[in-house]
């Protein structure tokens, strides 16, 4: 099919499957969203097709830098935080902040073929390229589905195939030109159709002249490339903090004046007039209890679902809702982020079982889920360390080190942007990343340049274990036999708490080098081989096999599909180059620790890296992130060690996940969860009434977990005869010999005692 450069006819049929909108009337045609299904192989062939011509637009610089719809490393949260530093940055110079958000009307129906072909052409796309898409453009049909009833066949005259994999990057090609006629003063962005502009200045009048200009200039792109934007849906939201009235900006598109609203939601975000955040924080978390109705449905303390699996679905059905665009969001005054919190832990009461008076405190400890806080701590920092890895991101200049900080300084009122945020954030944790040099590579290797990289996997099936060293031995002798007349290179990684290490060893060469002690094992073992390829190319050794014991470092580079560690990336490019020039590199996975003479010693050279000056290695952003969950675990450990009180906190002192909490008996984990955390409906339950404390009947003292499980004298028979341990040994009582991840006594026993006493079914 490449070679005939043509799309099949048989692949250019769909099906139109109608979903009605949320709150839409269901009488009009309008109320629905057409979802087309077509060829599972023409969408294969689609992903062939785009991923060849999204290489060449990305490396010949073709999209502009602030588009960001469906491109690698790209995604809306980059537009919402330059938004919010723009509003920030005119807000602490007293500016007013216009913005206009556009509406494309029907933008992928209405898009203009030919245009697609004369931009394509214009950026030098040539040959079978071309003329494939050319083929895919023309020719589409569809029916309209309901049920299992079609409708007649419709020829789709314009536009580009709804549901197409190659439909996104050619709309963005067709869309791209339009930042050629946004002025630099004016500040922009693009996800796919999703198009705003904005502009700063003290003078409101000064901001109606940049954007009605600007918009008059788009609405002439429009007209000359087949798009149309709608006046109706199309706001404008003029951001400011000052106080008393103020004039709304008059602005026109297409003669039609522009409606000016308080707020307007852009790519899922609800930006108010004076960035508050309240009404988007207030539709989060409708939305979010919305979701929660599911856990309720799923989450009987005696017939539900497990806490595995209750807590997945949290994962992913509410709290993905409240990290969607949370490092932007979170700059709300903590008030109002303090709305969130019920959400969350009743996601996480419903998950455990955990009775409705239990502290918060504790259920983060016993789901050893951080709380929302340190979560968007999380976020913001791994957010921004990925963006210090591409200078060439739209993002990248919002997050550097601003010059305004005194300003900031001098109106501790105004709010902080993201990149005086995330400055505050490291500090404050005691981040280790000030010597840490972040790979900043973006090379990639063309698909139809990329040759297949060989690894032999024989001695993978021998499980290591159950093998002796011997026999793996033996084996490996073979190996060096079959690639005698190949160079022999073995490579490895070492990390300790102290250093991290890489090496590569042969008979004719040796190198060491040490890393910053933020790299992983992962990035020490492809710093091995990156050094035993480079020397390779260096002195011209045709054939070559690296033997190496890391098998996800193998399959990381071996595999087709792209990367987004950057050092695997790099080490691809080194690789295919050597492969391009000849070379004959083979790799061989061998285990470790075997007795392999060649692996012994570049593991014993990895060791010895701590000897070695640390060389300034970049290190892939995707190192850093364990370093971050780590250092916020840390400061929460430290807030957890104050809680001496907390009844959870005597018998979990240290923060984790104990696997003792997941039971295959839904029953049994909500009665842990609440005799661990100490509120049971037995011991909390006339609190919730407004009562006194309960009282034991038998010896008229507080009713405790503790009291039940050792203190009243009146159970001590009972309590001698499923605990006989407790009393022959002496042993002074602690609640974890009942209670820990790992008890003296069997959680089974206690539960019997429970029922002997007749207070199990009371908890």
């Amino acid at each position: 099919l490449w070679d005939a450069a043509c799309f099949p006819d048989c692949w250019k049929m769909a099906h139109i499957i109608p979903l009605l909108k949320p709150s839409k009337d269901p009488s009009l045609p309008t109320s629905y969203r057409p979802i087309a299904l077509t060829s599972c192989l023409g969408k294969t062939y689609e992903r062939l097709i785009n991923r060849r011509l999204v290489h060449f637009l990305e490396a010949e610089g073709v999209f502009d830098r602030n588009q960001c719809g469906f491109r690698a490393g790209r995604s809306t949260v980059d537009h919402l935080v330059r938004l919010e530093t723009s509003i920030r940055e005119a807000f602490v110079h007293r500016q007013h902040c216009v913005s206009v958000f556009f509406d494309l009307q029907k933008a992928y129906d209405t898009t203009w073929r030919y245009g697609i072909l004369r931009d394509l052409y214009s950026y030098g796309v040539r040959g079978r390229m071309l003329h494939c898409i050319q083929s895919f453009l023309t020719g589409w049909t569809f029916q309209v589905r309901l049920g299992s009833i079609l409708s007649d066949v419709f020829l789709q005259e314009n536009g580009v195939p709804q549901g197409g994999v190659l439909s996104v990057t050619l709309f963005a090609v067709k869309i791209n030109s339009l930042a050629k006629d946004i002025p630099p003063s004016v500040s922009y962005s693009m996800y796919v159709d999703d198009v705003q502009i904005s502009f700063s200045s003290c003078n409101l009048s000064s901001c109606e002249r940049q954007l009605q200009l600007t918009i008059n200039k788009m609405s002439r792109w429009a007209d000359q490339n087949g798009f149309r934007f709608s006046p109706g849906k199309t706001i404008c939201v003029p951001f400011s903090l000052r106080r008393g009235l103020s004039p709304d900006p008059v602005l026109h598109l297409n003669d039609v004046a522009i409606s000016v609203k308080e707020e307007h939601k852009f790519l899922g975000i609800i930006f108010d007039k004076k960035l508050t955040f309240i009404p988007h924080l207030k539709e989060l978390k409708r939305k979010c209890l919305r979701s929660s109705n599911i856990l309720k449905v799923l989450s009987h303390t005696s017939w539900g679902s497990d806490r595995r699996c209750l807590l997945r679905l949290y994962n992913s059905l509410v709290r993905s809702r409240l990290d969607y665009g949370a490092i932007v969001y979170g700059s709300a005054r903590p008030s109002a982020l303090k709305t969130l919190d019920p959400i969350h832990h009743l996601g996480l009461r419903l998950a455990t079982g955990a009775f409705r008076t239990s502290p918060v405190l504790s259920l983060y400890a016993d789901t050893h889920q951080m709380s929302l806080e340190r979560r968007r701590q999380y976020l913001s920092l791994c957010y921004a360390y990925k963006i210090y890895s591409y200078p060439q991101h739209p993002t990248f200049d919002a997050l550097q080190p601003s010059t305004l900080f005194r300003l900031y300084e001098n109106k501790p009122s105004i709010v902080r942007p993201l990149s005086f945020r995330v400055q505050s954030m490291a500090t404050s944790l005691h981040l280790p990343f000030s010597e840490a040099a972040l790979l900043r590579s973006n090379e990639r290797v063309a698909p139809w340049d990329l040759l297949p990289i060989s690894c032999d996997w024989s001695l993978a099936k021998y499980r290591k274990r159950a093998t002796s060293p011997l026999v793996l031995q033996r084996e490996f002798a073979e190996y060096e036999q079959k690639y005698k007349d190949y160079s022999h290179f073995y490579t490895d990684g070492s990390k300790t708490s102290t250093f991290v290490g890489c090496a590569v060893y042969s008979t004719t060469f040796r190198k060491v080098r040490q890393l910053h002690t933020c790299a992983n094992i992962f990035t020490a073992e492809l710093y091995g081989i990156l050094m035993a390829v480079e020397y390779l190319l260096e002195n011209n050794i045709m054939k070559a096999v690296l033997f190496v014991d890391s098998q996800s470092v193998l399959l990381a580079v071996s595999s087709l599909a792209n990367s987004k560690n950057l050092l695997v990336q790099c080490l691809r490019v080194r690789l295919n180059r050597a492969l391009h020039l000849g070379h004959q590199i083979k790799f061989c996975w061998v285990p470790s620790h075997v007795g392999i003479s060649g692996n012994e010693k570049a593991d014993l050279l990895a060791a010895s890296a701590k000897e070695c000056p640390k060389l300034p290695l970049g290190l892939p952003h995707q190192d850093l992130k364990p370093i971050i969950l780590k250092s916020i675990i840390n400061s929460w450990q430290l807030d957890w060690d104050l809680e001496k009180e907390n009844k959870l906190h005597n018998i979990k002192p240290q923060l984790g996940v104990w696997e003792s909490s997941f039971h295959k008996v839904r029953r049994v984990e909500v009665l842990l969860c609440r005799l661990r955390i100490g509120h049971t409906r037995l011991t909390h339950l006339p609190l919730l009434c407004g009562e006194d404390v309960k009282l034991c009947d038998n010896c008229g003292k507080a009713m405790t977990v503790l009291h039940i499980l050792w203190h009243c004298k009146a159970l001590n028979q009972e309590r001698r005869s499923c605990f006989p341990e407790l009393f022959q040994d002496h042993l002074p009582f602690h609640p974890y010999f009942l209670l820990g991840d790992q008890p003296f006594i069997s959680f089974d026993r206690v539960l019997k005692f429970l029922h002997n006493t007749g207070l199990l079914h009371q908890l």
